[in-house]
């Protein structure tokens, strides 16, 4: 009796469905690029050599990518609850430890939320990445660029009272700023949309610097705080007010033109001795319109060059969570642009 050869080939694929060996699955194959280049944020500094061996993290509004690879998608640009834990996203986390990566090269679109990309980046340097390559667009280019940060951290939010490090970096002096204030000053002015700082008579000695980049909403600040003790005419001026708070004196009648006041309205302040008891100053804040951080040359780089001009600077990034990121990349690009030293980056959390 003959066996066609139909009866073989049917009884090969019935012994192959029962008790074969399952196929294994495949990694399905790259996808395209889910960022475009003219999605890409526009900064002054877009010059810098892309490193080697860099892992590809894309971040769009909808979806983040590694390698080509989804990892998660995003509710409204946010890293849903579910995907994350611990200020970090675990799949991200599980994906970048296929492979030791020293760096990572980001293509990030511009309206992806600041808290986004901050937890991508915290995630990146838990899993041991240290620097970092943002693939950007310098203005009017159609062609991508790269702005990279060869040492960063990110923290928790810190207030104005409280400083970050660096590491390789000592602390600056207040004095780096405060000997400065003028230059800067004067720099902050040249900027139609420029609120500057006003300079007052007296300004706390001693002391750290440290130096926040915020962006929110349309503006973005370079804003220079004092870390350390209470300033010494402060501090002395505080037992001297308790001792006159506990002991009342009666009034001294002062000779001259007497002012009669009107029931209930408040006494005209005096602004003199305002001023000449105001405690001395540990802060200042210099503020412009987003558009700013993309002119040609910018009034942000002389604002910030008298202090970092000749060494390179640790500074932090504040913002909202909801910021678009291109907001804090175009600040950090206009404060250090083409041909400044590279800074130190601590992204805080929002």
């Amino acid at each position: 009796m003959r066996t066609s050869l139909a009866s073989i080939v049917l009884g090969a694929l019935s012994l192959s469905a029962c008790g074969g060996d399952k196929p294994a699955e495949e990694t399905p194959p790259p996808s395209g690029p889910i960022v475009s280049v003219l999605e890409l944020p526009v900064t002054l500094r877009s010059q810098g050599a892309a490193p080697g061996d860099a892992a590809h993290l894309e971040i769009s509004t909808n979806e983040i990518h590694l390698g080509g690879q989804s990892v998660i998608s995003l509710a409204s640009g946010y890293v849903p609850e579910a995907e994350r834990q611990s200020g970090q996203i675990p799949k991200l986390a599980k994906a970048l430890s296929a492979g030791p990566h020293g760096a990572v090269s980001l293509s990030v679109a511009s309206g992806a939320p600041y808290e986004t990309v901050v937890l991508a980046l915290a995630t990146a340097k838990a899993a041991g990445v240290g620097k970092l390559d943002f693939q950007v667009r310098a203005p009017s280019a159609t062609t991508a660029g790269h702005l990279v940060i060869d040492a960063f951290d990110v923290k928790p939010k810190t207030n104005s009272d409280t400083n970050q490090t660096f590491a390789g970096l000592s602390p600056r002096p207040w004095s780096d700023f405060s000997t400065q204030w003028d230059a800067v000053g004067n720099a902050c002015k040249s900027s139609p949309t420029g609120s500057c700082a006003y300079k007052p008579e007296k300004i706390a000695d001693g002391g750290e610097l440290k130096i926040v980049l915020h962006a929110a909403g349309q503006g973005v600040n370079v804003e220079y705080f004092r870390i350390g003790p209470q300033p010494e005419a402060e501090a002395a001026a505080e037992p001297e007010k308790a001792a006159k708070g506990a002991k009342k004196k009666k009034p001294t009648k002062k000779k001259g033109k007497k002012v009669e006041m009107i029931d209930g309205v408040p006494a005209p302040k005096d602004v003199v001795d305002e001023a000449l008891n105001a405690p001395p100053a540990t802060e200042a804040l210099f503020q412009f319109r987003a558009q700013e951080a993309v002119a040609n040359p910018s009034a942000i780089t002389a604002t910030i060059k008298p202090v970092c001009g000749t060494s390179a600077c640790g500074v932090v990034t504040q913002s909202e969570k909801n910021t678009p990121f291109v907001r804090v990349i175009s600040l950090l690009g206009a404060a250090f642009p083409d041909g400044t030293t590279a800074p130190q980056v601590v992204f805080e959390l929002p």
